[in-house]
This record gives C-alpha cells, sequence and structure tokens, in this order.
C-alpha cells in the first residue's frame, strides 16, 4: 500500500482524539482549566506585539488559512495524478474536506467565543482552530505521502523540520492575533493528527473499493 499506518501510530490517533474530546468537553461546560491558562497566554501575547510581528504573523496566519490549505492538497493532488497515482489523489483531497467539515461540526457543538481582540474576520466559534488543522492535515499527509520517497536522509530531515516549523507558525500567530486561546490551537493540532491517521487506516479499504468497483481504477497502483 502507498499509504498505510502502523499500530503504535493507531494507538497515538486514539490518544490525542482523546485529549482533544476532553479539551473540548472541559470548554463547553466552562470548566477553569484550561480557560485560565487560555487568558494568561492571550494576556501576554497582547504584550510583544510589534509592527513587525504583526506583518510576519498576518503573513502567517494568511498561509495557514483554510483556503490555502485547499490549494496546498489540489497542489499535491495534481502531482500525484501526473504521477499516475489518481487513487492516493482522491484520498490526498477527500482528507482534507471531510476534515474541514468535522472540524465545523465540532465548532458548532463546542461554541466558544473568540478571545477578546480578535479581527472582525476571525468569525465562527473558536474551538479548534481550523487554520492549525488545516496546516498540520496537510503536514502530515506530506508526512505519508512525500517524506518516503526522499531518498536523502539529511533532506528528509530538512524538509520535516521546514513544514513542522511553518506549522509552529501558524499556530502562533493565531495566538499572537487573538483569533484563537491557547487550547483552540493545540486541539487543532491534535484533531488533525487523528484524523489523518484514521483517513490513512481506511485508505486501504477505499483502494481496494474504488479498484474492484470501478474500471478506470482497475490497474491503478495503490
Amino acid at each position: 500500500m502507498i499509504i498505510a499506518v502502523q499500530p503504535k501510530q493507531k494507538r497515538r490517533a486514539v490518544f490525542v482524539a482523546l485529549l482533544a474530546i476532553i479539551l473540548g468537553a472541559l470548554i463547553g461546560t466552562n470548566f477553569p482549566f484550561p480557560g485560565n491558562i487560555d487568558e494568561a497566554v492571550r494576556a501576554f501575547m497582547t504584550t510583544i506585539q510589534t509592527p513587525y510581528g504583526d506583518i510576519m504573523m498576518a503573513i502567517s496566519t494568511f498561509l495557514g488559512s483554510p483556503a490555502m490549505d485547499i490549494i496546498y492538497v489540489i497542489i499535491l493532488a495534481v502531482i500525484l495524478l501526473l504521477a499516475d497515482l489518481k487513487i492516493p489523489a482522491i484520498w490526498t483531497i477527500s482528507t482534507m474536506l471531510l476534515g474541514q467539515g468535522l472540524m465545523r461540526i465540532i465548532k458548532i457543538l463546542v461554541n466558544r467565543d473568540r478571545p477578546v481582540g480578535h479581527l472582525l474576520t476571525d468569525s465562527g466559534s473558536s474551538f479548534p482552530s481550523q487554520h492549525t488543522f488545516g496546516a498540520f492535515v496537510v503536514i502530515f499527509i506530506m508526512f505519508l505521502l512525500v517524506m518516503p520517497n526522499i531518498s536523502s536522509a539529511v533532506t528528509r530531515i530538512l524538509a520535516k523540520w521546514a513544514i513542522i516549523t511553518i506549522g509552529f507558525m501558524v499556530m502562533l500567530s493565531r495566538l499572537y492575533l487573538s483569533a484563537h486561546f491557547l487550547s483552540d490551537v493545540i486541539a487543532g493540532l491534535l484533531f488533525a493528527y487523528a484524523w489523518v491517521i484514521l483517513a490513512a487506516a481506511c485508505y486501504p479499504k477505499m483502494a481496494n473499493y474504488l479498484k474492484n468497483n470501478f474500471r478506470m481504477f482497475q490497474h491503478e497502483e495503490i
């Protein structure tokens, strides 16, 4: 299989998903934790804002926006199609779109207000951070599909650190701009990992179904 996960990754995904769900339950019931920590971090962020920081964080938050995340997976899907890997391309786009839909449902269920001082363009519920979720879905998909195909160990390590740094810059930008609380971005990261591993675990069934039931996929590499 082109996309496969190890049992330990599945166990880890279950664990982080439970952590994210617990965070959502605590926030949804207005439990003091993690609200007190969230407020302390929000207050600290307001003390370190600078004109240069505003520009850097605005760029980071744009690069991690849900619209840009969809563009990234479309580009990746096109590359996969050019490599004659249609089923992984379908999986890539489906993972992002379905995941974004799931996050919107969770936002509605938790219904957390945005931090004080957030930008007017940041509307809707605060938990979880959809910017963080989308950015790390892209990153974890690249970990599964792209990184194993980089032959040079040094290049692979540098590439991993580069995209992880971008992901954390997106997280930081959401805190810096008062768009989210700390627990929102942490939950976005946790949900992203759990979702990509779940989607990867489902890939063999999806791939075999398409290959066995649709003529256009009969000779596809899965």
